[in-house]
């Protein structure tokens, strides 16, 4: 089989195999480069009164977060994480549901409590969603086809202007030796 019609086979049928994780991650893709843009998909962070050193004890800011109805009652290690915005004079808690509660550093104000999404289409986008199997036998695998997609589609493009280049040379040479 020549080179060339094996590489348009292997071209073809990787695509296929390549087809649903790729759908995957361009559309949880689409939706992590909008995160900061829509609201939807993950809260604006808020300033809190002041971004000097916080004002309030962790414990007060812990009852704050616990006088929302989705965080009523959590403790510390009941977050999946605690972020400081210290520039902002805030304290980002987000929950395991994806919930997400404000609070500032300097009154302990609640500055937002909204829905957060984004760390389910983070967790969609790299597989871990479906569990580390996702990551390791389709989503690896299908970026080592999906690299051999571009090579070989590279070399399908690419090809027929080396292939057009050298028949114009072998004519002139042709010429040459007819002349």
């Amino acid at each position: 089989m020549k080179f060339t019609k094996l590489n348009r086979t292997v071209h073809n049928w990787l695509s296929i195999f390549v087809a649903l994780p790729l759908l995957l991650v361009i559309v949880s893709g689409m939706f992590l480069l909008l995160k900061k843009d829509v609201q939807w998909i993950q809260p604006s962070s808020v300033r809190g009164v002041s971004a000097q050193i916080p004002q309030i004890s962790h414990s007060d800011m812990l009852r704050a977060v616990n006088s929302v109805e989705q965080t009523a009652g959590l403790k510390w290690t009941d977050f999946d994480r605690i972020d400081y915005k210290v520039d902002k004079g805030m304290l980002k808690f987000i929950t395991h549901d994806q919930w997400e509660v404000q609070v500032d550093t300097t009154t302990g104000e609640i500055l937002s409590s909204k829905a957060r999404r984004s760390d389910f289409f983070e967790k969609l986008h790299d597989g871990t969603y479906f569990g580390d199997w996702m990551k390791y036998y389709v989503l690896i695998p299908s970026a080592i086809f999906l690299f051999t997609l571009w090579m070989s589609g590279l070399y399908m493009f690419i090809y027929p202007y080396f292939k057009r280049a050298a028949n114009k040379r072998n004519k002139k040479l042709k010429a040459q030796k007819h002349n």
